[in-house]
C-alpha cells in the first residue's frame, strides 16, 4: 500500500520530531499544559499576576488605614481621646519622597553610583589599626576580666554564710577596767577616739581594707553614746505595738519567723569628720574613713513580725495617712532612750530587708554592736540601725525623741546659733536629717604618710593605687576613676566585687 505523504513534513522529520509529553508545553500568548504563560506577545497576557499583585497592596493599604498610619478621620469620630489643636502628620519623610521613590532620576544616580570604581579598578586598602597603648592594654585587661567576673555572679537568696572566720576577742581591756563596759572583751586593734568611756572606735584604714570586703566583727567601727546594756538572750523582749500590743522573746522571733543572713554595710553619719573637721572645727569627734565596715547580720524581717503584730488592721483603719515605724533601744542615756524612726511603708517593702537582727557574722551579736538584739536597716547610716532594741511602735507623727532630732542632722552653715528659733525649726525639718547613705569613695593605698622610693619610680616599678567605694540603698556603683594630675585626666579603676551582690565594693586603679 503506498504511503501517505503528509504536506510540509518529510518521513525523517516525521521520524526524528521529538516526544512533546516530555518537555514544556511551548505555547505562544496562551497556558500550557501545566497552566504556565510560556510566552508574551501582548499586553494583558500575564493579567492574572498583575492581579493578585494589585490585591496584595489593596490589602496591605486597607491595613495601614486600620492602624491610622494613612490620612484617617478618626480624630473627628472620636475627638475626646485625642489632643485638643492637633494637626494630622504625614507619616514619612521629603527625603524619602523624594529620593526614596523608583522614579527614573532616582534609577539613573543608583545605577552610575554602582558603576563607579576607584581608579585601579579596586576597593581602596583599609588603613592600618593603630596598635592601643599600654594604658589602654591594661584598661581592656581589666574590662575583660570584670565582664567575665559579672558573668558569674549569683542572685543573693537571703541564705548565705559568712565567708571568714570571725575570732572573737578573750581579753578585758585594761582601758575598761574601771568603766561600766568592764565585762566586754575589744580587740587591741581599735583606736579610741573620745578616751576610755564610752567606745568609739575604729580600725586603721589599712587594717580595715586588708581584711577584705566582708569585715569581722572584733575591727567593726564602734559607736556607742553610753553605757553598753548588760543583756541576756534568756529574759530579753522586744515589745511591739500596732493595732495591738504583742511581746515577743528572742525565742519568738528566731523560731517563729523566717530568717535572711545578708551581708550589710553600714557607716557612721561622721564618717571622714576628720577631715571636716581640718576645714572647719565642729563639736564631734575625728572618725576617718575607717568608721564604715560590711558584715553578715542575720535576723527576721520586721516587715513579718508587724505583719503578725496587726500592722494591716491599723493601715486599714488609717488608709490616707502616713505611718511611721518608732524603735528604740534598752540603753539609759543622758537625754533618755536613744529612738528614732522610718516609714512604715518602707518597711512593709519586702525589698529593703529592714531585719531585726540576732546574729553578726553568723555568731551572736557582741556586746558592742547590740547583742542581744539590733534593728539593721540596710543603705542607710548607722545612727537608724539601733542596737540593743526593746520597743518599736506605729505613729502618725515622727518621732520626736533628743537623740532624733538633735542628732545626725545637717543644718546650713549659716546657722551658727544652735539655740535660736531658725534652728530649732530646721532640727525638725525634713530636709535636715541624714538617712540614706551618700556616695563614697575612699583612697587606702598609698596610705596616709606611707613614703613612695623615687628610685623605684624611675625604675618603672609599678605601684598600684587601691581604695573602696560605697553607695545607700544597694546601688551599684557604675565606675570609679581616679586622676594623678589634679584632674586633667582620668584613669578607669577595677573593680573587684562580691559574686554575692552585696553594698560594698573593693576598688584597685
Amino acid at each position: 500500500m503506498p504511503s501517505t505523504k503528509h504536506p510540509g513534513a518529510s518521513d525523517l522529520e516525521i521520524l526524528n520530531e521529538p516526544d512533546w509529553t516530555r518537555t514544556h508545553s511551548h505555547r505562544v500568548g496562551t497556558r500550557g499544559r501545566d497552566a504556565r504563560f510560556m510566552g508574551v506577545t501582548h499586553r494583558g497576557d500575564e493579567y492574572h499576576d498583575e492581579l493578585e499583585e494589585v490585591d496584595e497592596k489593596i490589602q496591605e493599604l486597607r491595613e495601614k488605614v486600620a492602624r491610622g498610619e494613612l490620612v484617617t478621620d478618626f480624630h473627628l469620630e472620636r475627638p475626646e481621646v485625642h489632643p485638643d489643636y492637633w494637626r494630622y502628620v504625614l507619616h514619612t519623610t521629603e527625603s524619602f519622597i523624594k529620593y526614596g521613590q523608583p522614579w527614573p532620576i532616582n534609577r539613573k544616580t543608583e545605577s552610575e553610583e554602582k558603576g563607579k570604581v576607584t581608579e585601579a579598578g579596586k576597593r581602596e586598602p583599609e588603613k592600618e589599626k593603630s596598635k592601643p597603648t599600654s594604658e589602654e592594654e591594661a584598661l581592656l585587661e581589666f574590662l575583660r576580666h570584670e565582664q567575665q567576673h559579672r558573668s558569674s555572679m549569683q542572685v543573693n537568696d537571703g541564705k548565705g554564710s559568712c565567708p571568714i572566720r570571725d575570732e572573737t576577742p578573750e581579753k578585758i581591756d585594761e582601758a575598761d577596767q574601771f568603766s561600766p563596759d568592764n565585762w566586754i572583751p575589744r580587740s587591741d586593734k581599735l583606736i579610741r577616739l573620745t578616751g576610755k568611756h564610752p567606745m568609739n572606735a575604729e580600725p586603721d584604714l589599712t587594717t580595715l581594707f586588708e581584711a577584705g570586703i566582708i569585715t569581722p566583727s572584733p575591727i567593726h567601727y564602734v559607736r556607742n553614746h553610753g553605757a553598753v546594756p548588760h543583756l541576756l538572750w534568756e529574759n530579753h523582749e522586744l515589745e511591739v505595738t500596732t493595732d495591738k500590743h504583742v511581746i515577743y522573746s528572742m525565742d519568738n522571733l528566731k523560731l517563729s519567723f523566717e530568717s535572711v543572713n545578708i551581708p550589710v554595710f553600714l557607716a557612721c553619719d561622721g564618717s571622714r569628720r576628720k577631715e571636716l573637721n581640718m576645714i572647719k572645727r565642729t563639736r564631734a569627734f575625728n572618725f576617718t574613713g575607717a568608721s564604715a565596715s560590711c558584715s553578715y547580720w542575720k535576723g527576721v524581717l520586721l516587715r513579718d513580725v508587724l505583719l503578725d503584730a496587726g500592722v494591716e488592721n491599723l493601715m486599714k483603719k488609717k488608709p490616707n495617712e502616713r505611718l511611721w515605724v518608732n524603735y528604740e533601744g534598752a540603753d539609759e542615756l543622758s537625754e533618755g532612750k536613744y529612738a528614732t524612726c522610718v516609714p512604715l511603708e518602707y518597711v512593709m517593702d519586702p525589698i529593703n530587708d529592714v531585719m531585726l537582727a540576732y546574729e553578726m557574722n553568723d555568731h551572736p551579736i557582741p556586746p558592742d554592736h547590740g547583742y542581744p538584739l539590733r534593728l539593721i536597716l540596710p543603705g542607710w547610716v548607722g545612727a537608724r540601725s539601733i542596737k540593743w532594741l526593746a520597743k518599736v511602735w506605729i505613729t502618725e507623727n515622727e518621732n520626736d525623741s533628743h537623740y532624733h532630732i538633735y542628732d545626725n542632722r545637717q543644718l546650713p552653715s549659716f546657722i551658727t546659733n544652735t539655740e535660736s528659733e531658725i534652728a530649732q525649726l530646721m532640727y525638725h525639718h525634713p530636709s535636715t536629717i541624714c538617712n540614706e547613705q551618700m556616695l563614697n569613695s575612699i583612697i587606702v593605698k598609698p596610705a596616709q604618710g606611707e613614703q613612695i622610693d623615687l628610685v623605684d619610680v624611675k625604675k618603672g616599678t609599678m605601684y598600684r593605687v587601691m581604695g573602696f567605694a560605697y553607695s545607700g540603698s544597694g546601688d551599684e556603683i557604675d565606675k570609679v576613676e581616679i586622676s594623678l594630675n589634679g584632674g586633667e585626666t582620668w584613669l578607669y579603676c577595677s573593680r573587684k566585687v562580691s559574686p554575692v551582690p552585696s553594698s560594698f565594693i573593693d576598688i584597685n586603679s
